[in-house]
């Protein structure tokens, strides 16, 4: 299941490592270092700086051509509230309203 977090971009549920308002980044010193070492090193993959509400970390396991896999933690920026996005996490349904088995 994805999870639809704004300018056409989904992610996969499983890969989201965590869902952080903007408000515990601004206020904690910790979150800030991180979000600017992310945003440093060119972990980003949108650009939504100025608009984000919300930061997405997510742990991307891409399948290499020997098949081999190469992981890499990403984050990503959304205008959506963090409520929401968590919300959309935990709906076990469908675009379709069909409950699904997990």
């Amino acid at each position: 299941m994805s999870i639809h977090i704004g300018e056409n971009i989904s992610i996969f549920k499983e890969d989201i490592i965590a869902i952080i308002d903007r408000k515990t980044v601004e206020t904690s010193k910790d979150m800030r270092r991180f979000v600017d070492i992310m945003i440093g090193n060119g972990n980003v993959c949108n650009n939504n700086i100025e608009d984000a509400k919300t930061y997405i970390l997510a742990y991307e396991n891409r399948r290499k051509s020997d098949g081999t896999t190469d992981g890499k933690c990403n984050l990503y920026l959304s205008n959506i509230s963090s409520i929401t996005l968590s919300r959309r996490g935990n709906n076990k349904k469908t675009n379709w309203g069909l409950a699904i088995n997990e």
